[in-house]
């Protein structure tokens, strides 16, 4: 009797080993089988190059990006244009991470959960972006070969238009990168979504809004910069001499002394709430993209809180989070999320998702969004001048000249938007090691912009 109900219990024991390793493999399946697919040596998916075998992608105005033709895997039939996105887009060989070639391999080669491969009997899948390739072209071109970003999007619909990294090259010809060569430094690094770093003055805008929100006085209060103010036996350094100023005329001056100030009044608990709060140290999904967390300094010495709100100290930001937050300003504080993939298509043109809605959330007040959009905007006409910029675009924005370790340049910075509801664009441009922000950065936004306004006049956009 008790043989068999040892053995009652063994095969009981066996059963529910086999019936849990089932269950742990279809939640595998199910959580993971993606990721099984995507592994570059599956030939289902990819060739024995390392390439994706099939799916399109296109641009807003349904021009190709990627696509395969008689078998081989071909990009725009422009230059600049495949230079420009090849970071989003990913090239042949799978080494950008964050591309949608990586990103949506399943999806482009036709892989579901329940048919798996079987789609890939037929034609690829279609993502459509909402990119615009001529503009990410003028971008690139705008760049010259300097390290850095362009980002614009639309802050009423969400729709990312431009989204630029530089160094990049073109796809179909990939050079021969030797090890330390300096002009590919992180080519394989989208700096626009994946990469951080110290944001100089353009992080004023978050430490105004922060100053806007808590400090009930804050427009009433007044500060003398005599070019500097000792902390705690510290210097804070400013630029210039400006004496007497304003809440708004310092953000005008952008000037160290007042912000310096300002940011001890906040403390580095508001400090650290508003960052997050304005997407500073978070990630964002960028259609199923991560994108890098920014991080600032949230304990230390009062002088290094005054640097911290500067956008100094250990402040590192990521272009497309200050991208993003320049939407909240502009949409009266309220964030209509970037977004980059439009829509998901069999190759005869079945949808495959949904049609996309634009996600919105209330980050600020809108008092405060539109005191610090008028702030931006003076800061444009009595400072960077209105005739650096497009015409009836009506300009609102902040430079950086973000100062780094050693010898090396500054990084150079622009953000803003434009407030003409025909065009309602955010941007944001970063130079790396640039020099000066408005002498590097402002011009490639102006001329970027410049061509954005041209197409919308064109009703092109």
């Amino acid at each position: 009797m008790k043989k068999v109900q040892r053995r009652a219990l063994s095969v009981i024991l066996i059963i529910v080993v086999l019936m849990g390793g089932v269950g742990y493999f279809t939640f595998r399946f199910i959580s993971e089988g993606q990721k099984w697919v995507n592994f570059t040596a599956n030939r289902h998916v990819y060739s024995s190059g390392g390439e994706l075998i099939d799916g399109a992608i296109y641009d807003r105005d349904e021009k190709p990006l990627l696509y395969t033709e008689d078998g081989k895997r071909k990009y725009s039939d422009n230059e600049s244009v495949r230079c420009a996105t090849m970071h989003i887009i990913g090239d042949k060989k799978g080494n950008v991470a964050k591309s949608l070639q990586k990103v949506y391999a399943d999806r482009l080669v036709g892989y579901n959960i329940v048919a798996g491969m079987f789609s890939t009997k037929i034609a690829g899948n279609k993502i459509y972006t909402t990119l615009d390739s001529d503009i990410c072209a003028a971008a690139y071109e705008q760049l010259k070969g300097k390290k850095g970003a362009v980002c614009v999007f639309n802050y009423k619909t969400g729709e990312v238009i431009c989204l630029v990294s530089t160094p990049t090259y073109d796809p179909e010809n990939p050079p021969v990168i030797a090890s330390g060569d300096d002009n590919y430094d992180g080519v394989f690094i989208n700096r626009a979504i994946s990469s951080r770093f110290p944001p100089g003055s353009v992080y004023k805008t978050v430490t105004a809004a922060a100053a806007i929100d808590t400090i009930p006085d804050i427009n009433e209060q007044t500060f003398t910069c005599n070019k500097v103010i000792n902390v705690n036996g510290q210097k804070v350094v400013c630029s210039g001499t400006h004496k007497e100023e304003n809440f708004k005329t310092a953000l005008r001056n952008s000037c160290n002394v007042a912000f310096g100030q300002i940011s001890m009044q906040l403390g580095w608990e508001t400090t650290a709430q508003y960052a997050e709060k304005l997407g500073m140290t978070t990630s964002h999904n960028l259609s199923g993209i991560a994108t890098v967390k920014g991080k600032i300094a949230s304990s230390g010495e009062l002088n290094e809180l005054a640097w911290t709100g500067i956008g100094q100290n250990t402040d590192e930001i990521n272009p497309f989070a200050m991208m993003r937050y320049m939407g909240i300003v502009a949409n009266g504080g309220i964030c209509a999320e970037p977004y980059i993939v439009e829509k998901l298509t069999t190759s005869t043109g079945i949808p495959l998702n949904y049609d996309k809605q634009t996600e919105t959330t209330r980050i600020l007040r809108q008092t405060t969004a539109d005191q610090l959009s008028d702030m931006m905007r003076f800061t444009v006409m009595n400072n960077y001048g209105d005739k650096n910029f497009p015409s009836g675009m009506e300009f609102c924005a902040k430079t950086g000249t973000a100062e780094v370790d050693g010898d090396k340049k500054s990084h150079a910075w622009f953000v803003g938007f434009t407030r003409n509801e025909k065009y309602p664009y955010a941007f944001a441009v970063f130079v790396q090691n640039g020099g000066s922000g408005y002498g590097v950065a402002r011009p490639i936004a102006a001329h970027v912009m410049s061509e954005i306004k041209k197409k919308v006049d064109q009703g092109e956009n």
